[in-house]
């Protein structure tokens, strides 16, 4: 039985892709339309520096945060796509200070975010109901230093990992296959995609908000110990000093190369996306180029 449900798994999709029309190219247009605003679809304050599509640089996405963390309940700047099921999205991004190739100060980092929606929106806002998967790059915990963060968070519990990588343009990944989700990333000009991290969510929602996020720290806001997520989200901090750009060449959206059959006991049982002893070769030649 198991053998005959990694089959069905396994099996690649055959259908046209209806995902493709989502992706975005970034010709010059004022406003950012189809895009969802994260602030603007729940009523949070506006933390966005400066946004514009193909206007700084023709072709590319220009957005930068004010200062703002997307981590547990805290939220920053946010574009995003509405995705019923399996996905795979990629980005071509690169994150860095206004006049250098590394943004400054530390946790200035932007990519791809794809988040569980809930109703919890400023006017009724409720504690431990976030549930997403990103991977950024950018400068972490330690100024001066480029790396990509992986972030997995569980009713606004989050679990992150910072690895070094090199600065610059690189095309970012996030796959979905049911219930596993798989961060990749490659810098330009390598071939191969390196996995950065893989979760597995018992998550029955076949919703997800999938777009872009960018964050920035700012010394000159003091750091709230204990932390008031209700307090720092409603805030805005226009005047504090950042110096953190996230641009976007292009995002594309597609329906992976596995398909996920439709039964939840095929996923606890026989998603091997999940087995935790599959190889990164392994990981890499299931999801394809």
């Amino acid at each position: 039985m198991r053998s005959l449900l990694w089959l069905a798994l396994l099996s690649p999709v055959a259908s046209a892709d209806d995902l493709s029309p989502l992706g975005d190219e970034f010709d010059a247009r004022d406003g950012v339309a189809p895009w969802t605003l994260f602030h603007q679809a729940y009523g949070w304050p506006d933390k966005i520096k400066h946004l514009d599509i193909g206007r700084t640089t023709p072709g590319v996405l220009n957005l930068q945060p004010q200062h703002s963390a997307w981590v547990r309940d805290l939220n920053a700047p946010f574009l995003f796509r509405d995705v019923q099921g399996d996905f795979d999205v990629r980005a071509r991004v690169r994150v860095r200070g206004e006049a250098g190739d590394i943004a400054g100060g530390s946790w200035s980092l932007g990519g791809l975010l794809a988040r569980v929606p809930n109703r919890s929106s400023a006017a009724q806002w409720q504690p431990r109901r976030e549930n997403w998967h990103f991977i950024t790059t950018g400068v972490g915990h330690l100024p001066g230093r480029q790396m990509t963060e992986t972030k997995g968070t569980y009713n606004s519990y989050s679990s992150l990992k910072l690895r070094p990588f090199p600065a610059g343009w690189v095309e970012l990944r996030l796959v979905r296959v049911g219930m596993a989700l798989v961060a990749l990333a490659r810098a330009d000009g390598q071939a191969q995609w390196q996995v950065r991290d893989r979760w597995y969510r018992m998550e029955h929602n076949p919703a997800m908000q999938v777009g872009l996020v960018a964050y920035t720290h700012s010394d000159d806001v003091p750091h709230d110990i204990p932390e008031d997520p209700e307090v720092i989200n409603r805030s805005r901090e226009p005047g504090a000093r950042t110096d953190m750009v996230m641009e976007v060449d292009w995002i594309r959206f597609a329906r992976p190369r596995l398909a996920a059959v439709p039964d939840w006991y095929a996923q606890v049982s026989a998603n091997p996306l999940a087995d935790t002893g599959l190889s990164d070769a392994q990981v890499l030649a299931m999801l394809g180029d």
